[in-house]
């Protein structure tokens, strides 16, 4: 029996059903699932992506991966993995042709670009050196996927509010640049939501682990500051 038991814990096996946000899970989350999955070849991975909040209980998932901030649920354990970083940023073209912003009230007049699917739209809530600031920018463009407004800053179309995991490497190469370092978006994190009926279950507990070792301390894509 304990044979069996040693066995069952050194090679573990079974299904892992995970739900992600759709860039985190094509950028970062999906090569990690793959080197998790030539590391553990007896679990069985499914990866499902997509940007709507879903319930891992009542959809069948084992876990959840989502960028949010902090939440208080009795129905999930909630598995801080890292800070996730938002800049505001534009292309050097940009910069050149409508100069930088010196004033957070600047981004009223600019041209700026929007994520669709934050709440409060195109309004901007940050915290600068005199605390907490709104202001109602000028967007020109809005679209529900960050990739996307990457790309349309990247074409000189405005200034966006991008988080690094997407920007990281436009950011390190100069093929975007911060503005208003000054200011911060308001604070994010990559977790792992989980049922607690789940949390000893010896796939779940490797797959935690394995994330918070790629992803942990100081990810690859903040380099840059």
């Amino acid at each position: 029996a304990e044979d069996s038991i040693r066995e069952h814990r050194d090679h573990p096996s079974g299904d892992i059903r995970i739900n992600a946000p759709m860039s985190f899970g094509t950028l970062h989350l999906g090569p990690a699932l793959v080197d998790f999955a030539r590391t553990y070849p007896d679990i069985r991975v499914e990866l499902s992506l997509d940007d709507h909040f879903i319930d891992p209980v009542a959809d069948g998932f084992d876990m959840t991966v989502r960028i949010s901030r902090p939440t208080e649920t009795l129905a999930l354990i909630d598995h801080e993995i890292v800070p996730m970083r938002r800049v505001l940023c534009a292309s050097p073209e940009f910069i050149r042709m409508h100069g930088e912003p010196a004033d957070i009230r600047d981004l009223a007049r600019l041209p700026c670009l929007h994520y669709g699917n934050m709440p409060s739209g195109a309004r901007w809530k940050m915290t600068g050196q005199d605390g907490p600031v709104a202001v109602q920018v000028n967007g020109v463009f809005c679209c529900n996927n960050a990739e996307v407004l990457r790309d349309a800053a990247l074409a000189g179309l405005g200034i966006a509010e991008l988080p690094t995991f997407i920007a990281g490497p436009e950011l390190q190469t100069g093929r975007l640049v911060s503005v208003l370092c000054d200011y911060a978006p308001g604070p994010l994190s990559l977790y792992l939501l989980y049922p607690p009926s789940r949390q000893l279950a010896a796939r779940i507990r490797l797959l935690v682990e394995f994330i918070q070792d790629r992803f942990g301390d100081q990810p690859r894509w903040d380099l840059v500051q």
